[in-house]
């Protein structure tokens, strides 16, 4: 379970700007802490849920600068534009997301039984972050000097509403490797539906995350890049490889930092077999995993989903050797097979 909101914006990246002076990063890490408890709630009652069966229904609700969510609904399932361009992202984006796992997996919703999907936009003043809290989505206007409109990139809104899915399929405990996996299958799935989203194949995509939500003023081009991992940005330490992995005590024992290992290998497994091949073989792993799995665990069930998967002819008969190869790359175990 997370021991704090899971965010777009890592809290070291939020530090080192408000070192810089950003005193609107400076605010945003402020407010944590009582997020990181409302979410904390949620994940320990979440074998407590009563679940309604629905149709994933959209709700858009403007929070007016406050800091506060559901403050007034402006948009719903079926509902009339709004002319808030932020608001009608937020519906568009999520509805893309919801469709793209229906459509793909066949999944209902984030929770598999039609949760309703809610964004609250316009949260706060100037604020530098979107995340999901356990039960709904919340996103920033940024402050217009390092981040913009949070709301408006599919990457972000995807990111974060598998952040949901991860919660109901395995609930990967958020620290250390098992939390570095839940920021992994995060941007697992935000680049491939932003691949969809922007209908790019493989050599057209840039493989960054949150490249849309950085002004020209922020120190990087993007918050992650999948494909070279410590490159987007001056406060980017992202390994790529397990001999520089992260032992540090920071970021949750380096959820946001170590998640670049495993982003690289799905980066290289798509090159070799391609993104559609890739995505149904980590869906499938997703939904065996349990809340402490660590790289290990992952690796071995990738593998094993990958040779059932490609035994049913659903997938390449490559994939076994792909998904060994990719990830013997970054200094993960070669799976015998």
């Amino acid at each position: 379970m997370c021991k704090t909101k899971c965010q777009i914006i890592p809290p070291h990246i939020l530090e080192e700007l408000a070192k810089r002076g950003n005193v609107s990063c400076k605010k945003t890490l402020n407010d944590t802490g009582r997020i990181a408890e409302r979410r904390q709630t949620a994940l320990n009652h979440l074998l407590l849920r009563n679940p309604i069966l629905g149709d994933g229904d959209r709700f858009v609700y403007d929070c007016e600068n406050k800091y506060e969510q559901r403050v007034t609904l402006v948009r719903k399932e079926n509902g009339e534009v709004t002319g808030d361009v932020t608001a009608d992202k937020a519906y568009d984006t999520s509805g893309f997301v919801r469709d793209y796992f229906r459509e793909t997996f066949g999944l209902n919703s984030i929770d598999d039984n039609g949760l309703d999907i809610i964004s609250n936009i316009h949260y706060g003043e100037n604020y530098n972050n979107a995340f999901w809290d356990g039960d709904e989505m919340t996103y920033g206007d940024g402050d217009g000097k390092e981040f913009t409109d949070f709301a408006s990139a599919i990457d972000v809104v995807a990111h974060e509403l598998a952040h949901g899915v991860t919660q109901f399929l395995a609930n990967l405990e958020y620290q250390s490797q098992s939390g570095a996996l839940n920021e992994h299958f995060s941007d697992v799935f935000g680049t491939v539906i932003k691949q969809k989203y922007l209908n790019q194949d493989l050599s057209e995509a840039d493989w960054l995350i949150g490249d849309s939500v950085v002004t020209d003023e922020f120190p990087g081009v993007a918050i992650r890049s999948m494909k070279a991992p410590g490159t987007a940005n001056e406060f980017d330490t992202q390994p790529d490889h397990m001999d520089n992995y992260y032992n540090g005590t920071a970021d949750n024992q380096g959820v946001h930092i170590n998640s670049g290992i495993p982003n690289k290998a799905f980066y290289l497994s798509c090159l070799e077999i391609g993104i559609d091949d890739c995505a149904l073989i980590w869906f499938e792993t997703l939904k065996s995993l349990w809340r402490t799995a660590n790289f290990n665990d992952m690796v071995e069930t990738l593998v094993s989903v990958a040779r059932d998967l490609a035994s049913d002819s659903r997938i390449s008969d490559r994939a076994v050797e792909a998904v060994s190869k990719s990830f013997s790359e970054v200094g993960l175990a070669p799976i015998v097979v």
